[in-house]
């Protein structure tokens, strides 16, 4: 009897796992899946893509979600990222989305756009066109723009480039700090005797030393770990070079008669997604040193402008830092993204791999941290000579923890191309939830965060200044200069008969 009832019981539950009950092993159900569009939708949360497809070629147009918090602005910054770098339709200057960043070769959209170079343009020369619908007609009419003013050796290795590439794409790289361009300009129009927003009479909330300091930070060359100069390139999307060429922005009567500068949203009449700037840092890669796979690679000719310097060359550089800003309907402060190779300093994972920017073996007191070590005047290549020492660079603001599991999300999708290799360190925004009058930068709101830095951009650049804080100043309400926003809002205010510059210092790059 005992038997049969064993016998019964397992019969019985053998009954129920047939017939899906407590025995069954239930599958988990898949995740949704949430697309770039679902996350660029309108509401209170922004969810976070698990699928790369075609919506990611769309360059998002506003800060979603609602309340101040960080996690919707990240998101921001990541699907602009995709959509930057997704593959160019060289017809129309934007993404292709019958491309796909996943499997083709990399052809970052943002690579398209004009370069402040192209531009800002000595008189009487006009800015190169823009895209006009025919490829092969804008890369050579950009192509002969680019090099009718470059030195004559500059010019023929580029001609030997485009002979055996001939619809290639080629970098002249002879910024070798980030505020080259600006402190040249100045210089220049110094010596003209010409005013400019930075020089002339200061405004009373603006103390000109702490100006002066951040020129000179922004004004040295960064040394990588194999003694090469850091390079620098920036560029802006379509709507912002319509509002520079329609204002003659590149010219100082176009300025002097604008005035104020308020550079357009997405809800300007005629503007796409809103101004966009691109300021990208570049390294010369070396073969056996630089693992080149896991950078985004472009052929490039470095030079220097200044006496002494040896002869161009033809080298390949490797994107290590990229800045996105992007004037929204909703942040008329702009949108401040930064990105940055994940071997550039100590922040990088320990996998082994050389750091770009940092030598883990070597002590403070050998290699003081964010120190300039080049001697001047900055020459990277002496004829003969030694290159320069390296620059040990230590990062001051890492990714939050919310930040690093953000990018372990896009990274993962982003996995055998090199977009994988690179992180967002955070994104810069103001609090509130409506439009913040511009370019009124007494009316900023809140920074959030308030430090915000790129460790290969401002590398130089003080977490405090020397002077203080001048009095009255509507920002910032701490003692920093390592913030995107407050850095910009500075060189804003005041200056060339009182206007401002929305932020944007690309219009001192006059010539």
């Amino acid at each position: 009897r005992a038997l049969a009832g064993a016998f019964l019981t397992v019969v019985g539950v053998a009954a129920l796992v047939a017939a899906g009950g407590f025995g069954k092993v239930q599958a988990a159900s898949p995740p949704p899946v949430v697309t770039c569009a679902d996350a660029e939708k309108p509401g209170i949360i922004v969810p976070t893509p698990n699928r790369i497809d075609a919506t990611c070629a769309v360059i998002p147009l506003d800060l979603n979600g609602t309340g101040d918090t960080q996690g919707p602005a990240d998101i921001l910054s990541w699907l602009t990222f995709v959509a930057v770098n997704w593959p160019v339709n060289p017809a129309a200057c934007a993404p292709a989305q019958s491309a796909s960043i996943l499997t083709a070769t990399p052809n970052p959209t943002w690579l398209s756009y004009l370069s402040s170079d192209d531009v800002f343009v000595p008189a009487p020369s006009t800015p190169a066109p823009w895209c006009n619908g025919n490829a092969s007609l804008r890369a050579a009419g950009t192509r002969a723009s680019r090099t009718a003013h470059l030195p004559a050796a500059v010019q023929t290795l580029a001609r030997a480039y485009f002979r055996s590439h001939p619809n290639g794409k080629l970098l002249y790289l002879h910024h070798d700090s980030k505020g080259h361009a600006l402190a040249a300009a100045l210089l220049l129009q110094a010596k003209l005797g010409r005013p400019n927003r930075l020089t002339a009479t200061p405004s009373p909330l603006v103390d000109p030393a702490v100006l002066k300091e951040i020129l000179d930070a922004t004004n040295q060359p960064v040394v990588d770990q194999n003694g090469r100069f850091e390079r620098f390139t920036i560029s802006l999307n379509v709507d912002e070079y319509n509002y520079i060429t329609a204002n003659k922005l590149w010219t100082f009567a176009g300025e002097a008669k604008t005035g104020n500068l308020n550079f357009p949203t997405q809800k300007t009449p005629g503007a796409t997604v809103g101004a966009m700037e691109f300021k990208a840092a570049w390294k010369v890669l070396r073969p056996g040193k630089d693992v080149f796979s896991h950078f985004f690679t472009m052929p490039a000719i470095v030079y220097n402008d200044q006496a002494g310097s040896g002869p161009p060359q033809s080298v390949t550089v490797g994107l290590v830092g990229l800045h996105i800003t992007h004037k929204t309907n909703r942040q008329h402060a702009w949108i401040w993204s930064t990105f940055e190779q994940i071997d550039n300093t100590n922040d990088g994972p320990a996998d082994g791999n050389p750091k770009s920017f940092y030598n883990p073996s070597c002590s403070p007191a050998s290699c003081p941290p964010n120190t300039q070590t080049a001697p001047t005047p900055y020459i990277e290549v002496r004829p003969g000579g030694k290159l320069n020492p390296p620059t040990q660079v230590v990062a001051v603001v890492t990714p939050a923890p919310s930040v690093v599991k953000l990018n372990a999300q896009f990274r993962g999708m982003l996995r055998n191309t090199p977009w994988y290799y690179y992180q967002l360190i955070s994104t810069q925004w103001t609090g509130g939830s409506g439009p913040i009058p511009s370019p009124n930068p007494a009316r900023l709101g809140v920074v959030q965060p308030f430090q915000l830095g790129n460790p290969v951009l401002e590398t130089y650049v003080r977490e405090t200044f020397a002077s203080p804080s001048p009095p009255g100043s509507p920002i910032p309400a701490r003692n920093s200069l390592y913030s995107c926003m407050y850095c910009h809002s500075l060189f804003m205010q005041g200056y060339y008969k009182n206007f401002t510059s929305d932020f944007s210092l690309i219009v001192n790059a006059q010539q």
